[in-house]
Formats: C-alpha cells, structure tokens, sequence
C-alpha cells in the first residue's frame, strides 16, 4: 500500500487547526501535538522551530499512569501538547534549518530571513469563582512576544525588515503559517 502524503498547504492547515484546539483547551494537555518534538520541523512551516524550542511550543515528555482498583498497573512517558506557549526573549529563529554551519555568515548565507525575540511574556492560567454563580472559571493570558525580523543582505550580512508585537498564540501561528 503506498505512503499517505499530504501537501504542504494540507500540512500546514492540520497544525493550525490543532493550534486552535490547544488554545481552546485553555492550557489542558494534550496528546494533539501540533509536531513531532523528535523530528525536524515539517517543511510546511514558516520558522523552523527545532527540539530546543519543545518548551516554548509546550511540548513536554511526561509520565502517564493507568490505575485499575486503586493500584498502577502500568506506566510509561508519552508525549503531550499544551497551549502555555513560552517563547523568550532574546531567542533567533531561522526560516530555515541551518545547524549544519559552523559561522555565522554561512549561516546568514544559507537563510532568507531571522527572527529576533525582544520581550516577552509568557502565556498565563488562572481559575477564578464567580461570585454570582459560584462556577470555576480558566482565564488565560495569551502572553505576548515582541519580535524584528531581518532579511539577508549582502555579503555576510543582515538587514532590518519589520517588526510586531504578538501574542504567543499569534507568534506560534506566524510559526507555522506566516500568517498572524
């Protein structure tokens, strides 16, 4: 039976589709995730976000437990997907995988364009009781991140494109899409 491919644009919808469940689940985990945290960043994406950025995108890799009459009768580790997205300040983050180079101007040579994290402030959940109805409710703070783009210039250099103050819901979309 041939391997299912799906398209970059197929891809790249998938993932905001999945990002829209995540946030929607106000920081709840889940075993969604919006990639595979052990694999190269799908092609479809606008930033390549490799393993080091798991916990910015909330990914972590935990202890899972089935409990049958009181007592663990199994455990392992699995990996889940939250929406507490914690991108930091002073990060780099290229279109484009470039561990490869060793300088850089070879990296600079090798990308179309980085992005420069300024300040952020990480997403953010809290419960809160109603005082009328006495209901629980999540709130959560999207964060923000304040980032500047730059192109590749001439020669080994960068120059200024733009820059955006975002939510980190709207960063980790700009991640996937290019789209805020």
């Amino acid at each position: 039976m041939p391997a299912v491919t799906t398209s970059i644009a197929e891809d790249a919808k998938m993932a905001e589709e999945t990002l829209d469940k995540l946030i929607s689940k106000s920081g709840k985990s889940s075993p969604i995730l919006l990639k595979d945290p052990a694999t190269p960043t799908p092609a479809s994406w606008h930033l390549w976000l490799p393993s080091h950025f798991n916990t910015a995108l909330d990914l972590r890799f935990i202890w899972k437990q089935q409990v049958k009459n009181k007592e663990i009768v199994r455990k392992w580790k699995e990996w889940v997907q939250g929406s507490n997205f914690c991108f930091n300040e002073g990060s780099i983050i290229y279109d484009r995988d470039v561990s490869m180079f060793e300088t850089w101007g070879d990296k600079l040579d090798a990308i179309d364009f980085f992005v420069d994290l300024g300040m952020t402030r990480p997403v953010s959940v809290k419960t809160s009781v109603d005082p009328v109805t006495g209901l629980t409710r999540v709130l959560r703070d999207p964060g923000s991140v304040h980032y500047k783009i730059y192109r590749h210039g001439h020669s080994h250099s960068s120059v200024f494109s733009e820059e955006a103050t975002v939510t980190q819901d709207e960063f980790v979309r700009f991640a996937i899409s290019g789209t805020r």
